[in-house]
């Protein structure tokens, strides 16, 4: 909560703040929780001052009001998808990506996921004038896989280099460059026009060189970068897709039941858990998980790509628990 310190009124002069923190009255907050009476005896300002104060502080950090009707016009007038351009993913996602939320992509490692996050840069720049920003934190971004997958689309060669003038690419290698970007964005000092869809390929690699801290600096790093995505997911209209690492644990079980020689049967149990730690688990809207299908005898499938099962497990509507079946290679993921 905002520090009455850091509120710019003639009325709180330094003599009534030092009076305000004895009386233990030191954020925003707790001014406004007080009786404007009690503030009056304390502070020795008439009543109609204390309550100019706290006018002026509804004012300023209040959210503005809307009306209904206007509310439902700027809904629905707002795009709410961006479409992926794969049929069978629109429809488990319940349209395409959804805009003004941050997404999920996770999955065990090698099961496509960068491969995925690709395509969805591809078939969003392709659509109009939309502009895709890239975030590469691994360091093996390759504008050759994009070429590669565009040219299976028999895309001439301007109209490659169109596609790919609308994707651009940053790369980022620790937390503080990420919230760094993020806060340009969100003051606007750096502007990306027609910006609709934000890829962070991924984030546990920024994450991951804070675990073990006592000091919390990643998480601080992590819930700063979060309100800062939810800010710009908001207000500019954008949809953003982390791509997040799930790990595999194997526990050793014991069975609840007996083998004829009274000998206890050992199994093993399997947990996959995504990464990122306890308090991202409930930060993005949708979380899609992709699985790489092992057993292909009874999917369509070539030498050149493999299946993926992708799973949604994590939404904000009642399309939970849908699923589809993709094949990723090196020329895209259909």
């Amino acid at each position: 909560m905002e520090k009455l310190p850091n509120l710019d009124h003639v009325l709180i002069t330094k003599s009534v703040q030092r009076t305000l923190t004895i009386n233990n009255i030191t954020t925003i907050l707790e001014f406004l929780q007080q009786d404007a009476e009690k503030l009056s005896t304390l502070t020795k300002l008439n009543l109609s001052q204390v309550l100019d104060i706290k006018n002026d502080i509804f004012t300023n950090f209040s959210a503005p009001v809307v009306d209904g009707p206007s509310l439902f016009a700027m809904y629905k007038n707002k795009q709410r998808f961006i479409s992926t351009e794969i049929d069978s993913l629109n429809n488990v996602l319940g349209g395409g990506i959804p805009v003004g939320y941050i997404s999920e992509i996770c999955g065990l490692a090698g099961c496509g996921k960068t491969q995925l996050c690709l395509q969805l840069a591809i078939n969003c720049a392709k659509q109009t004038e939309n502009t895709v920003l890239y975030i590469d934190t691994k360091g093996d971004f390759s504008a050759v896989r994009l070429q590669r997958m565009l040219n299976n689309l028999c895309f001439s060669h301007e109209e490659m280099a169109r596609c790919l003038s609308k994707i651009k690419v940053v790369h980022i290698w620790t937390m503080e460059e990420i919230v760094d970007l993020f806060k340009k964005l969100k003051d606007k000092s750096l502007t990306i026009h027609n910006l609709v869809l934000i890829i962070i390929d991924s984030l546990p690699c920024l994450l991951m060189q804070h675990f073990g801290d006592d000091n919390k600096i990643g998480l601080n790093y992590l819930n700063v970068l979060v309100n800062h995505c939810r800010f710009v997911c908001k207000n500019f209209d954008v949809g953003i897709v982390c791509v997040n690492i799930q790990t595999r644990w194997v526990q050793q079980d014991l069975a609840d039941y007996q083998e004829e020689d009274d000998h206890v049967r050992e199994t093993y149990v399997e947990k996959q858990i995504r990464g990122s730690g306890k308090y991202w688990q409930h930060i993005p809207a949708l979380v899609l998980q992709m699985e790489k299908i092992i057993n292909t005898d009874d999917i369509e499938t070539n030498k050149n790509s493999f299946p993926v099962k992708l799973s949604l497990i994590r939404t904000n509507k009642m399309n939970l628990g849908q699923q589809c079946v993709l094949n990723v290679g090196s020329v895209g993921v259909r």
